[in-house]
């Protein structure tokens, strides 16, 4: 919903990312269509390539995020749509299932001219409040399985597919046995299930229990990336990308030029951080570099709890 922020949304979003060579994922809840953003990126490489020496540069990849629609027609026309306009990949989102109770939210009025026109989706108040994620997320599709691996492919067929929304070594396992190309670590920024593990302490726990899947998969994370230190540590634990969300519509706000700003800074950062453990390129962070010590205890090592291991009675004795 990046017109909430800035007037072109995601089109503006998509310009500056062609501009500093970040790929952009475009949500289902986009506040524009998918055409439209990749008509605005289309012409900001266009405008690149006709003032720069190096005409044969490609365009920096859009993918796009699919929340599955219950009425799962209306997501198999988004997936062809998504196909014929030169997506990359789609990122199937399995960690919100339902939209959280996202009480802040709720105690602001939603602007009931928001719309998001791929999903159909309109802003409204009810009885609770506002809260756009609940109000405008009833569309989603509770029963998406690991056979929907499958379903995608079907519908945007030769398009790599990533899970996103991964939260346990045994999810990271199964994604890798379901034959998806890649896994995106991810509790929807916090917003999702509360009290859900922070992203950085599931990659040590994929580290832990099933190292084979970073050999097997490329594995994205977001969330809690704030700083380039942050980016740092979620590559030294084996992330191959990171993904960032909320920093970047902050950053809308200013249009191109906050969104570029934004990307300086955490440059800045990150080559700080490089060069304070002494490495000069991106390929040589290792997990030695790190000393997770602190957070080590809270690395589960199997599916069961350590030591309570009843399960309940159906049957009350009351």
């Amino acid at each position: 919903m990046g017109r909430i922020f800035h007037a072109e949304g995601e089109r503006e979003l998509g310009r500056a990312c062609q501009c500093l060579g970040v790929p952009q994922c475009v949500s289902t809840s986009c506040s524009f269509s998918l055409p439209e953003v990749m008509d605005a990126v289309e012409d900001e490489h266009r405008a690149m390539l006709s003032s720069s020496s190096s005409p044969d540069s490609s365009p920096v990849p859009v993918f796009f995020q699919l929340y599955v629609d219950r009425d799962r027609s209306k997501s198999e026309r988004i997936l062809r749509m998504v196909q014929e306009r030169g997506a990359k990949a789609i990122f199937l989102t399995v960690d919100a299932p339902v939209i959280g109770k996202r009480e802040a939210d709720e105690r602001i009025r939603s602007d009931e001219g928001l719309r998001a026109p791929m999903s159909g989706a309109s802003a409204r108040n009810d009885g609770k409040g506002g809260a756009l994620g609940r109000l405008m997320g009833g569309f989603i599709d509770a029963s998406v399985t690991w056979d929907d691996v499958a379903w995608v492919r079907r519908y945007a067929p030769g398009l790599p597919v990533v899970l996103k929304g991964v939260q346990t070594h045994m999810d990271a396992e199964r994604a890798m046995r379901a034959g998806v190309d890649a896994i995106y670590v991810s509790n929807h920024g916090g917003r999702s299930l509360d009290t859900a593990p922070a992203t950085v302490l599931v990659l040590l726990e994929i580290q832990k229990n099933c190292p084979e899947v970073f050999d097997r998969m490329e594995v994205y994370v977001d969330g809690g990336i704030t700083r380039g230190a942050d980016v740092f540590k979620a590559l030294c634990l084996g992330a191959r990308a990171v993904g960032i969300g909320r920093g970047f519509l902050y950053a809308l706000n200013y249009g191109k030029e906050g969104i570029e700003q934004f990307v300086n800074i955490l440059m800045d950062e990150l080559v700080t951080t490089m060069q304070m453990c002494g490495i000069t390129s991106l390929d040589q962070v290792h997990p030695g570099l790190l000393n997770t010590g602190a957070v080590d205890h809270l690395i589960p090592s199997s599916e069961e709890h350590p030591y309570a291991k009843w399960r309940p009675n159906p049957r009350s004795k009351l």
